[in-house]
């Protein structure tokens, strides 16, 4: 299998270190993305248990660039290496604004892309509401988020 780049990147209306605590905080990535262990620190551990539903194993990664609140690297041993990035903004209804992009790295089958694809385009989604103050109800995913990953799913796959 060859590594893909998957690229993806959100605007959101808040200030950098708003958006680089959800990805650091134990308690605020549970509230859009799984059930988090971090020790945020460069070397630091990174361990995600999923609850959406998915039957993809909990995943383990090691914290390989940890440079707050612009850039954050995990190695992990199921998912790829995650590289986010944050660039702050002027402007926004607080003053700035944050430019959050992942360049995903995994070595997976071409026909896993769309799934990938769709779960992270739902999860940056998942993030805005939980930056609004709504974080996930993991028991309800389905129902609250299953049509909308589907049609992420249906996009990707289809290539528009």
């Amino acid at each position: 299998m060859a590594v893909n780049e998957l690229l993806f990147s959100r605007e959101y209306d808040l200030p950098t270190v708003i958006v680089w605590d959800a990805l650091v905080d134990e308690v605020l990535v549970d509230g859009w993305l799984a059930a988090a262990k971090i020790d945020a620190r460069h070397g630091g551990s990174y361990s995600l248990n999923w609850q959406s539903g998915t039957t993809l194993a909990p995943t383990n990664g090691t914290i390989t660039v940890f440079e707050p609140p612009m850039r954050l690297v995990i190695e992990t041993d199921n998912i790829g290496d995650l590289d986010f990035s944050l660039v702050e903004l002027q402007g926004g209804t607080r003053g700035t604004s944050t430019v959050l992009t992942l360049l995903l790295r995994v070595d997976t089958d071409i026909r896993l892309l769309g799934s990938t694809t769709a779960y992270w385009q739902s999860n940056f989604d998942q993030l805005e509401e939980l930056l609004r103050g709504h974080p996930v109800d993991w028991d309800n995913w389905q129902r609250d988020r299953g049509e909308v990953w589907a049609e992420y799913f249906r996009t990707s796959s289809d290539g528009s």
